[in-house]
């Protein structure tokens, strides 16, 4: 009798485990069409290029002398520059030729696009470059 005993709870939990699997089974299927992805409005910076972030938008807020609000940060990218112009050259000018570690910042306004060309350094020089 004990035998029959741990064999029908034995069954009974089988069929409960059974009709659990069941169950989950037949939940809807979302597709992968049907999620969204949440918006992302900045790029993922660290805390350095976010500090080279913010002092581009600001350098180039004032050197369209508008508000700070109206630019978004569209990339940061570390870069090394050919040499002392941030890979921006201007006329008549010449060059350290060293290698220069800096930043290329690329902010928005409006659907405009503004190219920063940074060295290193939080405050040090920085330069909006048209010839790209």
């Amino acid at each position: 009798m004990r035998f029959h005993s741990r064999f029908l709870s034995l069954m009974l939990a089988v069929m409960v485990l059974a009709a659990l699997f069941a169950l989950t089974a037949c939940q809807p299927v979302r597709s992968p069409t049907d999620l969204t992805p949440a918006p992302v409005d900045a790029p993922l910076l660290s805390v350095e290029e976010q500090a080279i972030a913010d002092a581009a938008l600001q350098f180039v807020a004032g050197q369209l002398g508008i508000e700070g609000e109206a630019l978004h940060i569209q990339s940061v990218e570390a870069v090394q520059w050919p040499d002392a112009s941030l890979g921006c050259p201007q006329p008549d000018m010449v060059y350290a030729a060293v290698i220069t570690p800096g930043y290329l910042v690329i902010v928005e306004r409006a659907g405009e696009l503004y190219a920063v060309h940074t060295d290193s350094s939080i405050d040090g020089v920085k330069i909006i470059c048209t010839q790209e």
